[in-house]
């Protein structure tokens, strides 16, 4: 794991327990976002709005077909963020 990738995942995983009320040692990469951690469309969709403010990247328009883990958040926004230029996260 890459340093962006680590300061993504460091800042995604109490996001994640956050907005799906589960634990922080129930968000792994490899948790599926409905199937394990129980969310709903409310939840992807906080889960989207509070990850744009966070990491200063825009989810809309983006290809989410794919996105099913707590990891595929990160490598979205990581690859986002990369295409975009940012390096430090937008606190």
């Amino acid at each position: 794991m890459d340093v962006e990738h680590g300061d993504v995942w460091e800042a995604l995983r109490p996001l994640c327990a956050r907005v799906m009320s589960v634990p922080p040692e129930a968000v792994v990469p490899q948790a599926r976002l409905v199937a394990d951690l129980g969310a709903d469309s409310l939840d992807i969709t906080e889960l989207e709005v509070a990850s744009e403010e966070l990491f200063g990247v825009s989810l809309k328009g983006t290809d989410k077909a794919g996105v099913s883990t707590v990891g595929d958040v990160a490598d979205l926004i990581v690859r986002l963020r990369t295409h975009a230029g940012h390096s430090p996260l937008a606190r």
